[in-house]
């Protein structure tokens, strides 16, 4: 695995965007794979499936050992991010996320505030989300919140749990930036940063989710006219996924 060559650097794009003051402010950057390098990407993504999040050990493995790896730190290494450790997973279909943080949900589990039931929370110093394959109507955005700055209170309090202190229960919420999904488009946030995706992506104007969820059963009889065979493949990962989705779904709300 350790001879696997770099990702392509003719297939990603040169990464560009305005860099704002405030660290906070997500970035984002259009056309950073090539359509080829994108097809590439969407079937090993689909082969992958979402049964599983990895995490990859940089100092380990340089350039990644799958392509999607290598496609990832090829990513960070045009964005100067020397993180050692990546943690990612594959997400092939658009479902209600709702708002949150991402943190290292094992000590969040494992480990307390003193005298308290309120979990450990440790973030990553970055999140990004990379679109990749998009049907032709969807946008789906990632929505991602700006947050007043934490009291001195919770910076003592984190000090002493060890805790990350750009983390803890929401605190007043100053910004949001709604960023829509298009094919090649990666989005980039500090990794402590509030970030969700309505579904349908109307939800919170009032758009009815029966109507969206009418709209994809009506289309997930039969694959769409005209695919190729790699593309009807790749059509019935997606709805083997999406099933087994909602399953999974249907059993956690049945044991709750």
């Amino acid at each position: 695995l350790s001879a696997v060559p770099p990702f392509p650097r003719d297939m990603l794009c040169t990464l560009s965007a305005a860099i704002s003051l405030l660290s906070t402010t997500p970035r984002v950057f259009d056309s950073v794979f090539a359509p080829s390098a994108i097809r590439t990407l969407v079937a090993a993504g689909c082969d992958r499936s979402h049964s599983f999040t990895t995490v990859l050990d940089r100092e380990v493995s340089r350039s990644g050992r799958t392509v999607l790896e290598r496609a990832l730190t090829a990513v960070l290494d045009e964005l100067g991010d020397e993180s050692r450790y990546v943690e990612y997973w594959w997400r092939g279909g658009h479902r209600r996320m709702d708002s949150h943080r991402d943190v290292d949900e094992a000590l969040c589990r494992s480990r307390s505030h003193a005298g308290t039931a309120v979990g450990v929370q440790r973030c990553p110093q970055n999140g990004h989300v990379l679109y990749l394959e998009l049907a032709e109507e969807l946008r789906g955005p990632t929505c991602v919140w700006e947050e007043a700055p934490p009291d001195e209170a919770w910076l003592s309090e984190a000090a002493a749990a060890e805790a990350d202190a750009r983390a803890g229960p929401p605190r007043e919420l100053t910004a949001l930036h709604v960023v829509p999904a298009r094919p090649g488009r990666l989005l980039r946030f500090r990794g402590d940063q509030l970030h969700a995706v309505p579904a349908p992506a109307g939800e919170w104007l009032g758009e009815a989710e029966e109507t969206a969820t009418r709209r994809a059963a009506d289309t997930a009889d039969a694959p769409p006219p005209g695919l190729t065979e790699a593309e009807f493949l790749r059509w019935m990962s997606r709805q083997q996924e999406a099933k087994a989705e909602a399953a999974a779904e249907a059993e956690e709300a049945e044991e709750a």
